[in-house]
Parts: structure tokens; C-alpha cells; sequence
């Protein structure tokens, strides 16, 4: 069963996950529209930031504290039994 969790928010951008993947979605007039799909590196959600003109102290603050990998974070945000 698929769980949307929000990971971190700025202004105009926010990282969700649900059970395989981080989430990058941009803040549009109708609401939160997704940007990509990141399952692998906190390096490719950067990356994508990057290319999509993400302020870079909204990016810093986005990618701060999460691990290098979506399996790392997940691991620590799924309890027992659920995964």
C-alpha cells in the first residue's frame, strides 16, 4: 500500500516519497505539480533542481539531511512490517 509522506518543503519546490521513490514536485497556480521521479541519489533530486532553476539556498534546504540514496531514507522511515 503506497504511503505519500512529504520529506521537505521550500516556497516553490517539495520532495514527497511514496514507497519506491522521492517525489520532486514544483508549486504551480493549481497546486503541487511533479517534476521527476528520483528512486537512486540525493545527487540526481540535485541535479534536477539545478536544471529546473531551483534557487539554490531552496535546494540546500531541500536535500539537507536526507541520505545519499531514496533505500537509505527509506529504510529509516519505514517501520517494521510495512515495507
Amino acid at each position: 500500500m503506497s504511503r505519500d509522506r512529504i520529506v521537505a518543503t521550500t516556497t516553490d519546490w517539495r520532495i514527497t516519497s511514496d514507497d519506491v521513490q522521492w517525489i520532486l514536485q514544483c508549486k504551480h497556480a493549481n497546486g503541487w505539480r511533479p517534476v521527476s521521479f528520483v528512486h537512486s541519489q540525493r545527487d540526481i533530486l540535485a541535479r534536477i533542481l539545478r536544471e529546473h532553476g531551483a534557487d539554490p539556498q531552496q535546494a540546500a534546504l531541500l536535500l539537507s539531511g536526507l541520505p545519499d540514496t531514496f533505500d537509505q531514507w527509506n529504510a529509516l522511515h519505514t517501520a517494521p512490517g510495512e515495507a
